[in-house]
């Protein structure tokens, strides 16, 4: 058992109990949809993980939210142990988010002294935490842990561990985060409504309803303000961007095309616009000309 900063009492009314005013102090990013899913915002001292398979935007979500924080007024820490300060500060621009602080930091002490003068700190990852303390991984893992939640209690400040999968589907080693947390974060692909469509849930919550949430990843981040919803158990979408490009492309019969160009006039990642180029030239509607960077498409006659 953690030793986390919960005391022995004896049973008392209910009425009797004074609750803390953190309790009613919530943190609101100023992201509408995100405030909503959140129901009332984040919990001054609460933390969570932020589990996903590579690739799904984690990062990209948390530094969205972050930004959200800074701008109303809060002062927030990125904490890096997997991407390098300036791979991270080139997706923080890309992605218009630049008010917040980060670093390669994955010291368990030091981290925990960031809690006392910052108000929001994103851990990534916790398998990334280190200690010059001599342990083996599983007390590495126990003292990170307890020594972080506590730190974040006593200093209401909030934190999130961002949690890695294996290629299995299975939370990288044990499950002593989850299980003390306060709450679990979870993001997946969602291919039923579109290959960026990325659905967004709670599996716990101790502080608030376990909501869900769809959003589409576009090039720049991820699309705050278009939220797709359910209707009778099917989800209701925008036309599937990929096709769009296709259909766009095929009626302008534009020539000489690249990825960068798709990329920004549709906003789409790189990856997506690959794939709408790919597709085009499939189907004959285009040809690719060169390789990697310098590699362009143009028009094939026989589109009709």
């Amino acid at each position: 058992m953690l030793e986390l900063n919960f005391k022995q009492t004896e049973l008392v009314s209910v009425d009797n109990i004074e609750i803390p005013s953190r309790f009613y102090s919530r943190m609101m990013t100023g992201i509408s949809t995100v405030d909503e899913f959140l129901h009332e915002g984040f919990l001054p001292g609460s933390t969570m993980t932020l589990t996903a398979a590579a690739g799904c935007g984690k990062t990209t979500f948390m530094v969205q939210l972050l930004e959200g924080l800074t701008k109303n007024g809060y002062s927030v820490g990125y904490c890096s142990g997997e991407e390098n300060i300036f791979q991270l500060a080139m997706t923080c621009r890309r992605i218009k988010c630049t008010s917040l602080q980060i670093a390669n930091l994955t010291d368990v002490d030091e981290i925990a002294k960031l809690t006392k003068t910052n108000d929001f700190l994103v851990i990534d990852s916790f398998q990334a935490l280190t200690t010059k303390k001599k342990m083996n991984s599983m007390e590495k893992e126990r003292y990170a842990l307890m020594k972080i939640v506590k730190a974040a209690q006593e200093n209401e400040c909030c934190v999130c561990f961002i949690m890695h999968l294996t290629k299995a589907g299975k939370l990288k080693g044990t499950t002593l985060v989850p299980h003390t947390v306060d709450a679990n974060l979870n993001i997946m692909i969602d291919a039923e409504v579109d290959d960026q469509a990325r659905r967004i849930w709670f599996s716990k919550n101790r502080f608030g309803p376990t909501n869900e949430l769809t959003l589409m990843m576009t090039h720049s981040g991820y699309d705050m303000y278009s939220k797709v919803v359910a209707k009778e158990n099917k989800y209701v979408s925008k036309k599937n961007q990929k096709e769009v490009i296709k259909d766009d492309l095929k009626k302008k019969k534009l020539d000489n095309v690249n990825v960068n160009q798709i990329c920004s006039q549709y906003n789409v990642s790189v990856v997506y616009a690959n794939s709408a180029l790919r597709e085009l030239v499939a189907e004959g509607a285009y040809q690719k000309i060169g390789r990697g960077d310098n590699a362009s498409w143009q028009v094939c006659h026989i589109i009709k």
